[in-house]
């Protein structure tokens, strides 16, 4: 390697020496971002919706005076904004299907008479389900009485929120529950039939009936 050559190869290596130092103190050429976890999506929540009527608008949120009776017997009143101003449903009547609208002022009480399963996912000590809602009884302030078999979730009232002397808090009309390989339930209650995808009974501290005052 003649003289000249060796300068340049020397100029090239400080230059590499000094753009590797850059490189290594400063943030902008050599530190290494962190990259972000990306957002996970989210499953929209139909009860947080706010409630709009036929044309689209808000309904006010009126509140209301409830009584709830837990699948166990107790009680816990107090005002509530939770549920539609309006809740539209169909029901069968003599073995005819009808679709019907009432007012919650004609409300009287609502009562569960079975929850369904609705399988959550695998785990490895079981299978979470939903436990939701399925037939209720809708009686209104004039002793009409309406069967309905698609639950509670249309009518927004899976998560109640009740306000009273006590603070506020808020109640639930379904449950999570695990099963087991051998059929039992996290939750204690008693054992169903594998091709059986209802239940009658209910966790204690769920709601089993709601009334209007």
């Amino acid at each position: 390697m003649d003289k000249g050559q060796n300068m340049d190869y020397l100029l090239r290596m400080r230059l590499f020496l000094w753009l590797g130092t850059l490189s290594f103190f400063s943030p902008a050429f050599g530190e290494p971002r962190i990259p972000k976890e990306p957002n996970l999506p989210t499953m929209p929540n139909d009860e947080s919706k706010e409630p709009r009527n036929a044309r689209g608008e808000k309904e006010s949120a009126e509140s209301k005076v409830l009584n709830v009776t837990l699948c166990d017997g107790r009680t816990v009143r107090g005002e509530s904004t939770s549920g539609s101003q309006t809740i539209h449903f169909e029901h069968t009547k003599d073995g005819i299907l009808y679709k019907k609208k009432l007012n919650v002022n004609e409300l009287d009480s609502i009562k569960i008479d079975s929850w369904e399963f609705k399988l959550k996912r695998e785990e490895k000590k079981g299978t979470t389900y939903e436990v939701l809602p399925k037939k209720i009884r809708i009686r209104t302030k004039n002793g009409e009485v309406f069967y309905k078999e698609t639950g509670l979730s249309d009518l927004k009232l899976l998560n109640i929120e009740i306000k009273n002397n006590n603070g506020e808090t808020t109640v639930f009309t379904y449950w999570v529950d695990l099963k087991f390989p051998d059929g039992k339930w996290y939750s204690g209650l008693p054992m169903t039939k594998s091709d059986v995808s209802f239940r009658e009974d209910c966790l204690k501290d769920v709601v089993k009936m709601i009334e209007w005052e």
